[in-house]
């Protein structure tokens, strides 16, 4: 076989494995920034993520303080829990979304049932150390 066929049978296995290899995934884990566009307003909590495989657990921190979220992750889709007191009111929030990765970060957006509270959309950015 002559040299030149060779060589290029080569390069074109190599190339063939790099693109069988599995896509980097992402992790959620981190602080994200959340903007949440309700009824009665906007508010602007913070999320910190953990994510072990498919399980999501962190905090929420928002105006009537931090909460513990639970959740899981199915590629870029994302779904987390958490119960927080209003104002003396017990009340569950459930966020459902997907991740977006832009030149400019990674972004989660959403919507949400806000129990009571109603319904809302919401857009969460993860934040960067600088």
């Amino acid at each position: 076989m002559p040299r030149a066929l060779a060589a290029l049978l080569v390069i074109a296995g190599a190339t063939a494995a790099i693109a069988q290899q599995a896509p980097a995934t992402t992790t959620l884990t981190g602080k994200w920034q959340m903007t949440l566009e309700m009824e009665v307003g906007t508010s602007s909590p913070v999320l910190m993520l953990k994510q072990d495989t498919d399980k999501l657990t962190g905090t929420y921190t928002g105006r009537y303080g931090e909460y513990p979220l639970v959740g899981k992750v199915d590629g870029k889709k994302v779904e987390f829990v958490v119960t927080i007191n209003a104002e003396g009111t017990e009340t569950r929030m459930a966020f459902t979304g997907e991740l977006t990765t832009t030149p400019t970060g990674d972004v989660l957006r959403g919507g949400a049932e806000l129990g009571g509270m109603g319904q809302a959309t919401w857009l969460a950015k993860r934040e960067i150390k600088k």
